[in-house]
């Protein structure tokens, strides 16, 4: 058995930030199905608080690949 070297690669690895937005989108979620039962109001917060995180989450993803560098990805 030989130890060889792995080639090296051109591109760099890159992990996105940690987000706040998938908790506040269960938390939306969550107060969305809650107030099903007739707290009605919550359901509203609930389903306002889900649009703006998963707005919010988009928004930020784009701006992360409009980051990358020319001729990422193909």
């Amino acid at each position: 058995m030989t130890d060889q070297e792995p080639p090296e690669t051109s591109e760099r690895i890159r992990l996105p930030g940690s987000s706040l937005q998938p908790i506040l989108i269960a938390a939306g979620l969550s107060l969305l199905l809650i107030g099903l039962l007739g707290l009605y109001p919550l359901s509203v917060i609930g389903l306002l608080l889900m649009v703006a995180a998963i707005y919010g989450w988009i928004r930020g993803s784009v701006r992360e690949y409009r980051q990358l560098p020319s001729g990422h990805g193909d």
